[in-house]
């Protein structure tokens, strides 16, 4: 008479360890290139360093901000490739990011709104200074690019549904804080320029 073979079952003890090994080998073989491909956004994000050489690049200019609503630019700055088709420090490529600019509160200030577009004086630049928005497009939750909703009269995430006030304030929705807010000075004719490197510890005004 053959005998019968007992089955050993498995503990659930033995399928969560089980199931833990995967997910750790998982996770090894993941999370290397993952990191890699997010490189320059996790410098910018969390250590305040990117792959982008320290220059300024033009944005717009003052008396092109509207009142009562971001406007959105598009720069390009110049990045080290540091890894490209196998050759280590392969050169320098480009980078684009989009620019939104905008008054606080969406009042556009006296000087702005004349005729006549003279040259700023120190003191103007530094008002003017005060009053502007420059911020980045990303959403500081998963990165999706926010959008201006005139209806609501705020910035929106279409992804996961951040909200953000015309300034860049975190009013709603999953993100952790508000907009990053780049590093900008304006030149006497008016010029906005920035670095691609976002202000640390700049409170976000409502």
């Amino acid at each position: 008479m053959a005998e019968e073979i007992k089955k050993e079952k498995m503990t659930r003890g033995q399928f969560l360890l089980m199931g833990g090994l995967g997910s750790f080998v998982g996770a090894v073989l993941t999370i290397p290139p993952f990191v890699y491909a997010l490189g320059p956004s996790i410098k910018v994000m969390f250590r305040g360093k990117t792959d982008v050489p320290n220059v300024w690049r033009v944005v717009g200019s003052v008396f092109e901000i509207p009142s009562g609503e971001p406007e959105t630019f598009r720069v390009e700055f110049p990045q080290k490739q540091s890894y490209s088709a196998g050759q280590p420090n392969a050169g320098v490529g480009t980078i684009t990011d989009a620019v939104l600019v905008s008054w606080q509160g969406g009042k556009m200030p006296e000087r702005v709104k004349g005729k006549d577009k003279g040259k700023l004086s120190a003191s103007e630049i530094e008002a003017l200074k005060k009053k502007l928005n420059v911020m980045s497009n990303a959403c500081t939750h998963m990165g999706c690019p926010v959008r201006w909703s005139p209806a609501d009269r705020q910035i929106l995430c279409p992804c996961h549904g951040g909200i953000y006030t015309i300034n860049g304030a975190h009013v709603g929705g999953p993100p952790p804080h508000g907009l990053w807010r780049y590093i900008f000075e304006i030149r006497e004719d008016g010029t906005i320029r920035i670095k691609h490197e976002f202000a640390q510890g700049t409170p976000w005004v409502v």
